[in-house]
């Protein structure tokens, strides 16, 4: 599939398959420019991203705790047995994402691995392959739609998250990314690279708002102590109604 870039500071080392239950899932395992390690699980499969500063032996006792982890979260939230909710895309659908509506538009074309995609004037057009099975065509389609709208509002998001880190931290940020992770809402590393879940656009903006200034104090504090919570509380007081929100309709956050 189209619509993808590579950071070539980050490299995909191996790919394998973790199966958990009766369900397959594919792991990623990255070795980045970062100084701690950290595991998703996206719509793709599990997504584990190590250091590239730690010696080899320090990377797989991180890789298979990471994966330990995958396996509980799996278990504990039944992502083995409860299929994936997703978006169901037909020609002319319109999806709403921070109040604005942006038609679909699909085209099926003989070629074998020829699924991409693009987003004009409001319009995300999609190419897929034709002969791919229902569940393929459904992949395809949330991938590149969820990626479209992450690159579209990656400079929103990205200049909202300087404006709250102006305004209440100051703290340097590395980088800003959009992701399709369905485990967090966001994280942020140790040397300020701060990721969102792309699925978060689709909740109120006080509610994004919440997120952010989440991640943000996690420059300050690298945990969830009460020194944590105290600094959000004082940004935001009432932020556990921003939390309840997610805990409610987060699963009708879908792409």
């Amino acid at each position: 599939m189209a619509v993808t870039s590579k950071n070539k500071k980050n490299t995909l080392v191996k790919q394998y398959v973790l199966t958990v239950g009766e369900k397959n899932f594919i792991v990623f395992v990255y070795l980045e420019n970062r100084y701690d390690c950290r595991a998703s699980i996206g719509t793709k499969g599990i997504h584990i991203r190590l250091s590239k500063y730690m010696g080899e032996r320090e990377r797989f006792d991180q890789e298979m705790s990471l994966l330990d982890w995958a396996k509980k979260y799996i278990a504990k939230h039944q992502l083995h047995k409860k299929p994936p909710l997703f978006r169901q895309y037909r020609h002319g659908d319109t999806l709403k994402v921070m109040g604005k509506e942006f038609l679909i538009q699909l085209v099926y074309v003989p070629q074998k691995n020829a699924s991409s995609g693009s987003l004009k004037n409001g319009v995300i057009y999609l190419q897929l392959s034709e002969g791919m099975s229902p569940k393929q065509d459904q992949k395809h389609k949330t991938y590149l739609v969820s990626k479209l709208i992450g690159n579209e509002y990656q400079p929103q998001i990205a200049q909202r998250v300087q404006y709250l880190n102006d305004l209440h931290f100051q703290k340097p940020i590395k980088k800003l990314r959009l992701r399709d992770s369905i485990t967090n809402w966001g994280s942020c590393s140790w040397d300020g690279n701060i990721n969102i879940s792309v699925r978060l656009l689709f909740a109120p903006p006080e509610v994004i708002d919440y997120v952010l200034i989440h991640e943000l104090a996690h420059l300050v504090e690298h945990n969830h102590s009460a020194r944590f919570w105290k600094l959000v509380e004082k940004i935001m007081p009432g932020y556990q109604l921003a939390e309840d929100w997610l805990h409610k309709n987060g699963e009708q956050c879908i792409f």
